[in-house]
């Protein structure tokens, strides 16, 4: 019995070592992570800390392309004419894997069949942010200025069909305020749109604006989480200012092309988990407003499917289409 145990062990080893080593034997081939916006947002900066050091790990080079348009769609293009074999990668975001499906007549891929879920890497609160001369200096404040004057904000997103568009829609109906859709290429820009006062407001992810708002640029006014964020301490939820339940995120996650090897996408969920649980990561995540997101391969292809669960029927009760 002892023997037989012994025995087990030691494959169990090999075949580790095995899987973790698939990287490792072509160092010299990069692995490629399309980014499907553009560099500054929270996909992008999210994912060049996870695959810092999940390189690392792996002892492979990784390039991060920018390769932003048509909510995603370009990019996962992109990644679906390349090789099945395991050195290109999607990241993965919720208008490209849920949202679109629901708000476009048709999409160039189907998201549940072309696309295998590999691992989680971060997800982002999204916060409730206005111009600093907007005249609001809380979330009463601005649902009263929209009664009084009777017109609709301006809304800010990172794109048509963004969690920062369909998110922003139904939050501002729950809370009773009218909103006129501006789509932008990008939370960046969005962004200094709003610090320029050409926008009135936008439901953004925290990497994207925490900074803006803690230096006073913009005006914070509700975090659409469950509990308050440690570095915006003093902004309250929605929840606490009675608007329970109205959550949303921004998540990001590495996605193959169906076909890849087993044995690739169990190497590399291996090596993003490793590095998610380093204390380092978990400090730097979340000093840009991420939250880690670990999990298994499988856990993370349940997640999906609760958001699309969630957000896709949602979408179509709101009349949400892409502009």
């Amino acid at each position: 019995m002892r023997r037989l145990s012994f025995i087990r062990a030691v494959t169990g080893a090999v075949l580790i070592a095995s899987s973790t080593s698939i990287f490792a034997q072509s160092a010299n081939a990069p692995i490629r992570f399309l980014v499907p916006y553009p560099a500054g947002g929270a996909a992008d900066q999210i994912t060049r800390l996870v695959a810092h050091e999940t390189s690392n790990i792996l002892g492979t080079p990784f390039i991060i392309e920018n390769k932003g348009g048509a909510a995603g769609m370009i990019a996962a293009e992109t990644v679906l004419r390349a090789p099945a074999d395991g050195t290109t990668f999607y990241v993965g975001a919720n208008a490209p894997m849920v949202i679109n499906q629901a708000i476009y007549d048709k999409i160039p891929y189907d998201p549940a069949k072309d696309f295998v879920p590999v691992a989680g890497m971060g997800k982002a609160p999204l916060l409730l942010v206005t111009r600093k001369n907007l005249g609001a200096k809380d979330l009463s404040e601005l649902i009263a200025l929209g009664k009084s004057n009777g017109t609709a904000f301006s809304m800010g997103s990172a794109s048509s069909g963004n969690i920062t568009h369909l998110a922003g829609e139904y939050a501002a109906s729950k809370m009773g305020m009218k909103v006129m859709h501006v789509p932008f290429a990008g939370s960046a820009p969005a962004i200094t749109s709003l610090m320029g006062s050409n926008i009135d407001i936008m439901f953004d992810a925290l990497p994207s604006c925490m900074q803006q708002a803690k230096a006073g640029r913009i005006v914070p006014l509700a975090i659409l989480d469950g509990q308050r964020f440690p570095q915006l301490a003093d902004v309250p939820t929605a929840a606490e200012l009675g608007f329970k339940g109205l959550e949303a995120a921004a998540w990001f996650g590495i996605m193959a092309r169906t076909g890849t090897p087993q044995a690739t996408i169990d190497s590399l969920n291996k090596a993003v988990n490793e590095a998610l649980a380093k204390p380092e990561l978990i400090s730097k995540l979340r000093n840009i407003g991420a939250q880690p997101m670990p999990g298994s391969q499988q856990q993370f292809a349940q997640f999906i499917d609760a958001e699309r669960k969630q957000w896709m029927p949602l979408a179509k009760s709101l009349g949400v289409r892409a502009d």
